[in-house]
């Protein structure tokens, strides 16, 4: 989602050598949008949406021939409300439903089309999913998602050929961006079982610049927890919402 939040936007490794063999990815702890059984979104998404595609990145645009209905449906303590468009375009109504949903509500997104193929039988589909507003407004990387991707791929993944000479294990290491955009508490929470690759990682999270912080809904800088994911096999990665 594009978040989705924080939605970094996720990439292959794009050097030569062994490096093409890793990935990476940066998530908010409490705003990762694939964390549980709803789609999670943060403020800053729903203001900013205009397609399906950013209030889920993960929507699969390229599936669809010709859409017949797109349904945005919210919930909120029993109030549900509802409007319909044709296309992967949000309606005025669509993005006012969005934007006015709350901590609490559940969203619900139906989408009828039409497949993409080249069957003789090709009937209509349904795809559908839900999101759960998270009352955030994620804190953001100077630059934006691109500009922490190309920071983390020159001092981080780059460098991890120059320290392992084979496979790095899946390593998780989480930091917070505080009131003040800057970077705190940045520990190893799953290790790479490479002492040199733990240590460069975090280095390289200590020297980032100071972030825009995050913000609660009544516009209040507040501290955001951040996880990075890499290793060989994490091949892909998801920036939501950022």
């Amino acid at each position: 989602m594009k978040n989705l939040l924080l939605t970094l936007i996720c990439c292959l490794s794009g050097v030569t050598g062994f490096s093409q063999q890793m990935g990476f990815d940066v998530l908010g702890t409490t705003t990762d949008p694939y964390a549980g059984p709803y789609f999670l979104i943060t403020l800053d998404t729903l203001q900013d949406a205009a397609t399906l595609k950013d209030i889920n990145a993960r929507y699969r645009e390229d599936w669809v021939a010709e859409y017949l209905s797109v349904a945005v449906a919210s919930n909120c303590d029993g109030v549900v409300r509802k409007a319909a468009g044709t296309n992967d375009r949000l309606t005025a109504r669509q993005l006012e439903i969005l934007k006015t949903a709350v901590a609490g509500c559940r969203i619900d997104v139906e989408v009828e089309y039409i497949p993409k193929n080249n069957l003789s039988y090709n009937p209509p589909r349904k795809m559908d999913f839900s999101l759960r507003p998270v009352p955030v407004f994620e804190a953001k990387y100077p630059g934006g998602a691109p500009s922490l991707k190309d920071y983390l791929q020159k001092n981080v993944m780059d460098k991890v050929p120059g320290i392992a000479a084979g496979p790095v294990k899946l390593a998780k290491v989480r930091f917070n961006i505080d009131p003040k955009g800057q970077i705190t508490d940045a520990r190893v929470v799953k290790t790479s079982e490479n002492a040199g690759v733990d240590k460069m990682v975090l280095d390289a999270l200590c020297s980032m610049p100071d972030w825009m912080p995050a913000k609660d809904a009544q516009g209040m800088a507040i501290t955001q927890e951040f996880e990075l994911s890499l290793g060989t096999d994490l091949l892909m990665c998801d920036y939501y919402q950022y």
